[in-house]
């Protein structure tokens, strides 16, 4: 912090005491109870084991004579910045909704309508139909939006879904074109064409349809933008949230699902050091922290046996333990604490922290780690790459604290072939028509023969083959670049011109950064996650997940081969 900054600041805590909000969580009243008036024994301090009792003030530090005084007040001049807007892709802003987590407005995806999802809905219409008296205009609605099963139902066919789709005939319809409709007025026309339709029943069937939609919008609620994070070229998610009216921007470049936190964020631009905006002053009552195992805070008093130290297992490069058993068992009772809430979705940055102590004495405390003229700066916890300011600020991120996540519908094994100099993109599995995986795992089919004179020894192979489901990446020359390249999506001959999964379906040509995909490879899934949110809404939607893979792999595909023919 500047020196004008701070100067104001301790100007602002120490003369001006009343703007600080005081923050005090309650009231406890003590009272002794004494057996006696007379207190001349207890004045005494008795000491029956001066060893115990010098044990117990080594324990304490006494014998430092650093003659510190407690802390009885704390004042905090805080600024908080809350979010106002989601970047999406590349420079696409929306509002930020506090009502939706962070992850399903990052991750979403539209929800594929397959068998079930049919199934699902059309029972859900016949039940609306039927509190209304009206459950034999089903056929009609089966009429009105026909379900194909090759165009209307999404995935891979399998016999069970189709037998499912024989048996289902009678009340299945499209209900993606039913909930289209709805969305944009026309089935509200088009039920018109109901033979014996009244105004009445009319009004009926569009409450119906429309209750209908607000039950999909419940279940599988999405945010209103048709713009995804997901970057194909980079097998991750690409966005940021922006704040203070577009001085702040947290930048999450490189999340490949999963956990979604702080971690996740780098600062991108915030405002220039010292020009901080409103600062909120907040008074505390500092208050000694507590956790199992530190001493007692009475010389008289056994600890707890639960935390046994004597029984740390340290080795002579275990510094970390070292030092935290030193905290513990040392200066466990100088730290205090101050608890301050924050909203869900802010930046807030601790500008000052004035401590008041018994003596009346009052220090300035800074932060723990101050920029150092450029060089390494030291360790922080809770600390954002990119955060220049002296004051670093703590993203408490609108994610979520935990989510139910199904098994994986679709995975996609991206791995390295040294010995074809490729990537190749293996389709494991798919969703099918009724919405589970799918293995697509296929062997290559076996060289044919053919026939061979007489007195031949070898046979001239142009090029082997591999599985239908591994889909070739070759290296491409980055454009502007001679050296550089990036891995282009081809297709081996014979193989399907378009991927089974939503992994691979990209429009060509399709390009993904060579250094996206190292030795290990990378694994790229998609599934189904759920969650509830702080209003107790629930939040259905699918995620997608890209760790690092297991290693490399080979496909067995060569190229001007020799084959030793064997006589028979």
């Amino acid at each position: 912090m500047p020196p004008d900054t701070r100067a104001a600041l301790v100007y602002q805590f120490t003369l001006e005491p009343r703007d600080a909000t005081p923050l005090v969580r309650g009231w406890n009243r003590l009272e002794g109870r004494p057996r006696s008036a007379d207190f001349t024994r207890s004045l005494r301090a008795e000491v029956r084991d001066p060893l115990w009792f010098l044990t117990r003030q080594w324990q304490y530090g006494e014998f430092e004579g650093e003659d510190a005084g407690s802390p009885i007040d704390v004042r905090l001049g805080l600024d908080t910045t809350t979010l106002d807007a989601f970047e999406i892709g590349t420079q696409m802003l929306a509002p930020y909704d506090p009502s939706i987590p962070l992850e399903v407005r990052v991750e979403h995806e539209p929800i594929p309508f397959d068998l079930t999802l049919h199934m699902q809905l059309a029972r859900v219409f016949e039940r609306l139909l039927a509190a209304r008296n009206h459950a034999a205009r089903l056929a009609d609605y089966a009429n009105l939006y026909s379900l194909d099963y090759e165009t209307g139902i999404a995935g891979v066919d399998t016999d069970d879904a189709r037998a499912l789709f024989e048996m289902g005939r009678g009340f299945l319809f499209d209900t993606a074109k039913l909930i289209a409709g709805v969305r944009d007025g026309s089935h509200a026309t088009a039920i018109n064409g109901f033979p014996g339709v009244t105004p009445a029943e009319k009004t009926d069937l569009v409450n119906a349809a429309a209750g209908l939609v607000s039950w999909f919008d419940r279940t599988y609620p999405s945010p209103s933008t048709e713009h995804q994070s997901w970057q194909p070229d980079r097998l991750e998610y690409r966005f940021a949230v922006w704040g203070r009216g577009g001085n702040l921007r947290l930048a999450a470049d490189a999340h490949r699902g999963g956990d979604l936190d702080w971690h996740a964020f780098d600062v991108s631009r915030d405002l220039a050091p010292g020009s901080i905006g409103p600062v909120t002053a907040l008074s505390f009552l500092p208050t000694a922290i507590r956790f199992n195992g530190m001493p007692s805070p009475r010389f008289w008093e056994m600890e707890d046996g639960k935390t046994d130290f004597g029984a740390l297992d340290v080795a002579a490069s275990d510094a970390a333990k070292l030092l935290i058993a030193e905290f513990l068992l040392l200066y466990s009772n100088d730290w205090c604490l101050v608890p301050l809430e924050l909203p869900i979705g802010s930046f807030s940055r601790i500008l000052g922290l004035l401590v008041t102590d018994v003596f009346g004495d009052q220090f300035l405390v800074g932060p723990a780690d101050p920029n150092n003229d450029g060089g390494w700066p030291p360790f922080s916890m809770f600390r954002l790459a990119g955060d220049l300011v002296d004051q670093k600020g703590l993203f408490l991120a609108p994610s979520l604290a935990s989510a139910m996540e199904a098994p994986a519908m679709e995975r996609v094994e991206f791995l390295r072939d040294e010995m074809a100099n490729m990537v190749w993109a293996i389709e494991q599995y798919a969703p099918s028509k009724l919405g589970e995986p799918v293995s697509l795992d296929r062997s290559a089919p076996p060289p044919e023969a053919g026939e061979v004179a007489e007195g031949v020894t070898a046979r001239y192979r142009l090029g082997t083959t591999v599985p239908s489901n591994w889909r070739p990446f070759v290296p491409a020359h980055v454009p502007g670049s001679t050296r550089s390249i990036r891995l282009q999506r081809a297709r081996m001959p014979g193989q399907p011109l378009s991927p089974v999964g939503e992994i691979l379906n990209v429009p060509a040509p399709y390009f993904i950064a060579e250094e996206e995909v190292p030795r290990a490879g990378r694994i790229v899934t998609r599934s189904f996650q759920r969650a509830r949110w702080t209003n107790g809404s629930t939040f259905l939607w699918i995620g997608r997940s890209s760790p690092v893979g297991r290693g490399e792999g080979s496909s067995g595909l060569v190229f001007d081969q020799i084959d030793e023919v064997r006589s028979s």
